[in-house]
């Protein structure tokens, strides 16, 4: 092949792949813009994420008031006065209940101005239990009731003595939608809350996998003292590393250490602890944890202390 027509076809090759490196370039910037473009679209500006707390905030104030029934109609409706222009559109329901917590757990916009808002709310309702089954409830959770220390009314000849009566609170989990609308960046209830299914949780407690030795003996000794004065708020300066962050929590006592595993029984640098803890009026709490270790000087040392995880330590 002559000189002039091997330097023909290397040119036409060179020039070939700068066409098609253009090509892409050109492809590329395309697929860029769309994805800049599709995420612009889906991003909130500030103004729209602050409308949007709004909505989510007037939506679970609303239902703590709402879900909060003392058994004063005057009471309940000045409370619904501030979210209702009429709040007799919303009677007092029959009972006494109050709601303890609530939390937005959903957002949507339903309109160019009207959202819809889930809250789940957590509350306590006052009930009557028979003097016999009430003897389980903890005294703290009894109401001040004197229809059980009141004389019972006689039952007629023949029939069964009426049993006395307990008031107790009881705790039960709601969830509710409620319509809002928004306007000159403003958020107002639109609608009573409507009673809906408790969405089901996604989330896990299980205990993390990656722990299946069993600790050295001077592990386990150390990790019992360390959680014995991390929870009663003692010193844990000669159990902690430096810099770790790791400071006493005070207030709780530790029960007993259930169990201990380590990542490695040779040279463990992650730990699993399973106890329970009490504190006044508090009994048997479970933990699980797991403590970030080191060595040093020949000895333990805990640089962390997290929550244990199924998945992702």
């Amino acid at each position: 092949m002559s000189p002039f027509l091997f330097r023909r076809i290397a040119a036409g090759i060179v020039w070939c792949l700068l066409i098609l490196s253009l090509l892409f370039s050109v492809r590329a910037s395309v697929f860029a813009a769309r994805a800049y473009n599709t995420l612009a679209v889906k991003a909130y500006t500030p103004d729209e994420a602050s409308l949007r707390e709004s909505v989510a905030e007037t939506a679970r104030q609303f239902a703590v008031e709402w879900a909060t029934w003392l058994g004063d109609p005057d009471e309940y409706a000045k409370r619904l006065s501030a979210f209702l222009s009429d709040p007799s559109a919303a009677p007092l329901p029959r009972g006494v209940q109050r709601a303890v917590a609530a939390s937005a757990v959903s957002t949507r916009q339903d309109g160019p101005d009207v959202w819809r808002v889930d809250v789940v709310v957590h509350v306590e309702r006052l009930v009557k239990l028979p003097q016999t089954n009430a003897y389980s409830v903890p005294p703290a959770l009894r109401a001040a009731d004197t229809s059980a220390s009141e004389p019972q009314p006689q039952a007629a000849q023949g029939q069964p003595q009426q049993q006395a009566e307990v008031s107790v609170w009881r705790a039960a989990v709601i969830q509710v939608e409620i319509p809002v609308r928004t306007a000159g960046g403003k958020a107002a209830v639109a609608g009573l809350p409507a009673i809906i299914p408790v969405s089901r949780g996604q989330g896990k407690a299980a205990a993390p996998t990656g722990f299946g030795d069993s600790p050295p003996d001077n592990l386990a000794a150390f990790v019992n003292q360390f959680l014995d004065l991390y929870y009663s708020g003692g010193n844990v300066q000669n159990f902690v590393a430096d810099g770790s962050g790791v400071s006493p929590l005070g207030g709780w006592k530790l029960q007993n250490v259930d169990q201990v595993q380590v990542d490695n029984k040779n040279n463990p640098t992650k730990a699993l602890v399973e106890c329970e803890v009490t504190a006044p009026g508090t009994q048997a709490v479970k933990q699980r944890i797991v403590l970030d270790l080191t060595v040093f000087g020949g000895r333990f040392l805990v640089k962390g202390l997290k929550a244990a995880m199924e998945l992702g330590q």
